[in-house]
């Protein structure tokens, strides 16, 4: 099923961003420099709305996959 394939990918998109997060905070106890926070401010930051718009994105693509099967069916698969 495609559109589970385009969840599961979803999924993985957002654990990700978040072992990438978890990770970056580790990095705080020994580097805290300005390039530490210039590098998250340019590079870190931006990417979590990224990831959210792309999640999004994913559902909407999961969603009309859906529609797309059901009205390309012959019906048979819902009688």
């Amino acid at each position: 099923m495609a559109n589970a394939k385009v969840l599961a990918g979803s999924t993985r998109l957002k654990q990700t961003i978040r072992i990438l997060n978890d990770h970056w905070l580790l990095t705080e106890a020994t580097w805290g420099d300005s390039v530490r926070r210039s590098f998250e401010e340019r590079h870190l930051a931006p990417l979590t709305p990224a990831v959210d718009s792309a999640v999004i994105g994913l559902q909407k693509l999961a969603d009309v996959l859906d529609q797309v099967r059901r009205d390309c069916s012959d019906g048979s698969e819902y009688s």
